[in-house]
């Protein structure tokens, strides 16, 4: 065994070279001056001009927070290999869509890490996509407010004001883009990001009356020594190499990271910068001897007196861990009951159970265990997910009397409106229609209750409107079918259950299809009660853009209107075949209802129908079809007809006979249909001038929809 001498202070940089700059340790690779770095991508500026000096990254530009090594072998990833810099705020103002790019670090040795940071993004009424260097989208976020919203909210950054998007990916993400998109005007319409410090973000959230609050932010980058600066990956103890072979190891990438093995710190990169560790201090000068290579005692404590205190010690340390062991699992399962028992009061149990015995259906409705919904989902495991929502996951599951249902875990729950939740559940067992999902019951002894509803087993009209390329059955015929059960189950909603029901999030992935491909509206997590003595409530918006009633998104008063303009888009989605939301597909508005108007004011329906429609139905059916979507798609609420006239004009549409060829069509027939096309989107009583503003604003309403949820 070999002693190994003490050195009283390890070095950092190379001979004659300075330490720091402004109290910022500059270690080797990086340095201060000609020959203190290793190549030009790690020279660091000391710019002395300022109180105090600040250290500057030559080749970007960017002041230098903080370098750090990595630790020791063990440590996961590139953990503590970083070097932390100040990266400038990103602003765009105005109603605009923009893409800018962050700093570009391909071709260095340096790289965003995604665990380390996260993109905040501050305004109101802003939507931003984040994209890496390929184009796929690594996160989003939507950030609204108005000026009655408290100032507590900006600080909490969560979506009300500020949002932010946490990433996924790091090692290789050495670009970021961004899609802006700001679509108010007033005092709030500027749009700031930043990628910042994880271990700062709480200190850079913006009012967003105050966009230039922050001009720079700390942002974390890793790093490594590339192969292209000559180093080699050295195996013997020459001088002139930067790691040692026994007390180091590297890491080979498109570059390498060096780093001491366990028993050693320092500085990997310099000859002999991996010292004995602090495991020698206690020594006496000499005596401390290597009995492994990356283990150390002191000179003649490791005799057998020490062995016999060590078993001694590591025995009495087992019993008290498996003693403390079983008494934790006791304490545990005692804690569980006593929670669930606390969840279900809190949820409002008793209530509930009440409610049901005076106005619910005792009979179909129960009240689950959480137990048998954990059986019932494996625990709620990944392969039993039917799909993700704003408003929570569902879970495929199989109860004890074999019946397959869908278990919706919800993502939130307010405390303070538990008698409301109950009242709904009430509310949702009553409803007995066709074409509406069925609540089966609820779980309450978990911190968020759980609902259970009948499993729809076909998907949903999304899925085989856009995904499914073979939706063969998806014909004219049936499409008015599935519009027609659809309107009738919303119009029942609206008007024939016992207090109305605003579902507040009508799309077609929530309109679901049973094996005969019968439509049934499901997820009510969003929904509202109306008093019945009230038209409309006050509520913040919620729901799904390409969907949301401009006219609530701007008052924030939600009507049944609102379901009206949501059913109005799922109409546009059957007659064209097009998404909501356009981005990406060329199409200017980026908006399928703007795009829809736009089509239609030009004398265009039918270059936007789906080719296979203007086969199977008629001229004058596509064209009524049409004139029923604009008028649910109108910006004011009040210009627009009632779900139950909705449904009405579609049942009087599936009925009337499909003349097939279009040529059949005689000379005044085809006269008529031109006039009819001719008037979608005119508004009557109007000069054209005035018309034409209005069809401006509605185009410029439905664009601020244009971002996803």
């Amino acid at each position: 065994m070999a002693s190994l001498p003490m050195v009283a202070a390890l070095p950092i940089t190379q001979p004659e070279c300075p330490e720091n700059c402004g109290g910022v340790s500059i270690p080797y690779p990086f340095g201060i001056g000609s020959g203190c770095y290793l190549d030009p991508s790690y020279e660091i500026i000391c710019n002395s001009s300022l109180t105090p000096p600040k250290p500057f990254l030559r080749s970007f530009n960017l002041e230098v927070e903080e370098i750090t090594l990595k630790a020791y072998f063990y440590s996961s990833n590139e953990e503590s290999q970083r070097i932390t810099v100040k990266t400038p705020v990103q602003r765009t103002c105005g109603i605009q869509t923009a893409s800018i790019s962050s700093l570009d670090f391909g071709g260095t040795p340096y790289w965003f890490t995604g665990t380390d940071n996260v993109l905040l993004v501050g305004g109101c009424g802003s939507s931003v996509v984040m994209r890496n260097r390929s184009n796929a989208i690594l996160g989003g976020c939507s950030s609204l407010c108005d000026e009655s919203i408290h100032d507590k909210y900006f600080s909490s950054c969560v979506g009300i004001g500020c949002c932010k998007i946490t990433l996924m990916e790091s090692g290789s993400l050495d670009l970021y883009r961004l899609d802006v998109l700001n679509f108010l005007t007033g005092s709030h319409n500027c749009t700031s990001t930043k990628l910042v410090s994880e271990t700062y973000m709480n200190k850079f959230y913006v009012d967003p009356s105050d966009p230039y609050q922050f001009s720079a932010v700390p942002t974390v980058l890793g790093w490594m020594v590339a192969n292209s600066t000559g180093i080699n990956m050295p195996w013997a103890g020459d001088n002139k190499r930067y790691c040692l072979k026994y007390n180091y190891t590297a890491k080979m990438e498109e570059g390498f990271i060096c780093f001491c093995k366990e028993g050693y710190h320092g500085n990997p990169y310099i000859p002999y910068g991996c010292q004995v560790s602090d495991n020698c201090k206690r020594c006496k000068p000499g005596s401390c001897l290597q009995i492994r290579p990356d283990s150390f005692v002191c000179n003649g404590e490791f005799d057998f007196t020490w062995g016999i205190a060590v078993i001694v010690v590591g025995s009495v340390i087992g019993l008290v861990l498996v003693c403390s062991g079983n008494i934790y699992v006791c304490f545990r399962k005692r804690k569980l009951i006593l929670m669930k028992e606390k969840f279900f009061q809190q949820n409002g149990g008793l209530l509930l159970k009440q409610q049901l015995a005076l106005y619910g259906d005792k009979e179909s409705t129960r009240i689950f265990k959480v137990i048998e919904l954990k059986a019932a989902t494996k625990n709620y495991s990944k392969e039993n997910i039917l799909g993700k929502g704003g408003f929570g996951t569902v879970y495929k599951g199989i109860i004890s009397n074999q019946q397959i249902v869908a278990i919706k875990k919800s993502k939130i729950s307010s405390q303070s409106q538990v008698e409301q939740f109950i009242n709904e559940v009430v509310i949702l067992t009553q409803i007995n229609h066709r074409n509406v999902v069925k609540l089966l019951g609820c779980c309450l002894e978990t911190e968020v209750p759980l609902l259970v509803y009948e499993y729809v087993s076909n998907g949903n009209l999304f899925e085989h409107i856009h995904e499914k390329g073979d939706a063969t059955w998806l014909s004219w015929e049936n499409c008015l079918r599935i519009a027609t059960e659809a309107a009738n189950a919303i119009a029942y909603l609206h008007s024939a259950a016992s207090i109305p029901i605003i579902h507040r999030d009508i799309k077609s992935s929530n309109i679901l299809l049973d094996d005969n491909f019968t439509a049934k509206i499901s997820d009510f997590g969003a929904s509202r009660l109306v008093p019945i003595d009230q038209s409309q409530v006050t509520t913040l918006v919620q729901g799904t853009f390409g969907y949301l009633d401009p006219e609530y998104f701007q008052t924030n008063h939600l009507t049944d209107k609102s379901d009206v303009y949501s059913f109005g888009v799922v109409l546009l989605e059957l007659l064209t075949r097009r998404k909501p939301l356009l981005w990406g597909t060329g199409v200017e508005d980026g908006n399928l209802a703007a795009y829809f108007l736009h089509s239609v004011r030009n004398n265009q329906l039918f270059d936007i129908v789906e080719p296979r429609f203007i086969k199977e139905a008629t001229q004058k059916q596509l064209t009524m079809f049409a004139k029923l979507a604009e008028q649910c798609l109108s910006v004011k609420g009040e210009d627009r007809p009632s779900m139950k006239e909705v449904a009405k004009e579609l049942e009087e549409l599936k009925t009337k006979p499909v003349n097939h060829p279009r040529a059949e069509l005689d000379c005044d027939e085809n006269r008529i249909l031109s006039n009819e096309l001719k008037g979608l989107c005119n508004v009557p009583c109007r000069k054209g001038s005035e018309a034409s503003r209005l069809f401006t604003m509605e185009k410029d309403i439905i664009l601020e929809m244009s971002s996803p949820r």
